[in-house]
């Protein structure tokens, strides 16, 4: 896996934490974690502490929540999927989508939105 498939991925995950226009401590955690699990799983060449994923998401926020918000949010996020298409490990990141956004116990719409979208377009099946 490429350090710009990490990055797609990164960024997926955290458009699920910023979806509902809320930040959840609960989700941060669980993004942290998840991340650290998804790198020892599917990509353990690529060195991630759960530290350097806190910082991932800390350094990235404001350009997700800029890119969400975005007139062309749709494409964008589509060209992210894509081009993720054949990655190693798609299950175990739609797995860790739903962890992040059950995290805080309210599963919103627009979470399931981009799950099930990402799930679709990889071709995961997905509930």
């Amino acid at each position: 896996m490429t350090s710009d498939d990490w990055h797609d991925i990164l960024t997926l995950l955290t458009i699920v934490i910023l979806a509902d226009k809320r930040v959840y401590k609960e989700e941060v955690d669980t993004f942290v974690r998840t991340v650290k699990q998804l790198n020892d799983k599917i990509s353990p060449g690529m060195f991630m502490t759960e530290g350097m994923a806190f910082d991932w998401f800390k350094s990235n926020r404001d350009r997700v929540r800029g890119l969400i918000n975005s007139p062309d949010a749709d494409k964008r996020i589509k060209v992210m999927i894509v081009r993720t298409r054949n990655l190693k490990g798609k299950n175990e990141v739609i797995a860790a989508m739903q962890a992040i956004a059950n995290a805080d116990s309210d599963f919103h719409k627009s979470e399931h939105n981009i799950i099930r979208r990402t799930a679709y377009g990889w071709g995961v099946p997905y509930q």
